[in-house]
């Protein structure tokens, strides 16, 4: 059955992935994965529908005559979590895979994670372009309809994206232009003429971290800032292209907010420096919006469930590469920024 065009009608904007490994070998390593977790698990037949239950999962599918292509939501005993993943063609006939984490805390991601890296890791080419998660219910449906699935069109949500990069852009000429005018107003004297310059063999250059260095970063920095897993896994897999401004957030996190919060520093200090980066502070999401979405503003810590209440934050736009967030709470027993997120920006409700 030929469900590329309808897959591509689906997938609009999301953590969507182009594959450049054989469907069939990934389809079988994926329900051989599964059946690690619970034994009860076993792939199922060529084009069909079902669900099965076991020990610790209960599995929903749906797959093509081949097989090789699939849709499954999964819900986890053990983790508390719901999650979905799917393989299916592109319209150029490239394999196209995505997963989408539906309801669990930091034990649900690092089995989605492991499951990924093992099962789908080799595989990844890069990110779709404008690609959205479609909903399981949406796949079943357009894998095991001939005739297609009715798609309706609506340009208010594009329209309410562009005004949002439109604001961001203006946000962001505001912030640049202060900056400037805060640098031409610091006058700093030159050196006395007799004064020898530097030894140049003298100077280290700063370290230059990248996107796949936060876990090297979060080690070396544990005295100062906590990242948790979750966090670092995020980063590890996002197109986010910035990173120097991500880390230049954790440094402010790390210093500036951490002499506020243990009283060392005046707070409009540490909203001056933000503001001089571009970067807005603030909270996160109202409590009664996060305790609709699960537990994705939400971590355990010291054994207590913790409400990530504030973010830094730049962009308006839900582009993955330009849209950083930074969720993180403040913990007294340790006196340390806890990070929860990042760099991508939290859904704010279901749809």
């Amino acid at each position: 059955m030929e469900i590329s065009a309808q897959v591509d009608t689906l997938c609009q904007q999301g953590e969507v992935f182009s594959l450049n490994g054989e469907h069939g070998k990934l389809a079988k390593s994926f329900w051989g994965w599964l059946a690690k977790l619970d034994p009860h698990m076993r792939e199922p037949a060529p084009d069909t529908i079902g669900s099965v239950s076991g020990e610790r999962l209960h599995v929903q599918w749906w797959t093509d005559h081949t097989g090789g292509w699939f849709a499954t939501q999964v819900f986890d005993k053990a983790t508390r979590s719901a999650w979905e993943l799917f393989l299916v063609p592109g319209s150029a006939g490239q394999p196209m895979a995505g997963r989408r984490l539906c309801m669990g805390d930091t034990p649900a991601l690092e089995v989605l994670d492991g499951l990924w890296l093992e099962v789908f890791g080799e595989a990844i080419d890069s990110p779709a372009a404008q690609a959205r998660y479609p909903a399981f219910s949406e796949m079943v449906a357009a894998g095991s309809n001939p005739s297609g699935v009715t798609a309706v069109r609506d340009d208010s949500a594009h329209v309410a994206r562009l005004q949002s990069d439109v604001d961001y852009w203006k946000h962001l000429a505001t912030s640049l232009s202060k900056a400037a005018l805060t640098r031409e107003s610091v006058y700093t004297p030159p050196p006395p003429a007799d004064s020898p310059p530097a030894p140049s063999d003298c100077v280290t250059a700063p370290r230059k971290w990248g996107l796949k260095d936060i876990a090297e970063y979060a080690e070396a920095n544990a005295h100062r800032i906590t990242i948790l897993q979750r966090a670092i896994s995020a980063t590890k897999r996002s197109s986010f292209e910035n990173p120097d401004l991500l880390y230049a957030c954790l440094e402010l996190l790390a210093t500036e907010y951490t002499a506020v919060k243990t009283g060392k520093a005046d707070r409009n200090a540490f909203k001056t420096k933000a503001e001089a980066m571009g970067v807005d502070f603030g909270g996160s999401v109202d409590p009664s919006v996060a305790g609709e979405l699960g537990d994705l503003y939400f971590i355990r810590l010291g054994g207590r469930r913790r409400f990530l209440d504030q973010h830094l934050g730049k962009g308006g736009a839900r582009d993955p590469r330009y849209c950083m967030r930074v969720y993180f709470c403040w913990d007294e027993s340790s006196q340390l920024v806890v990070i929860g997120h990042m760099p991508s920006h939290l859904p704010t409700s279901y749809t």
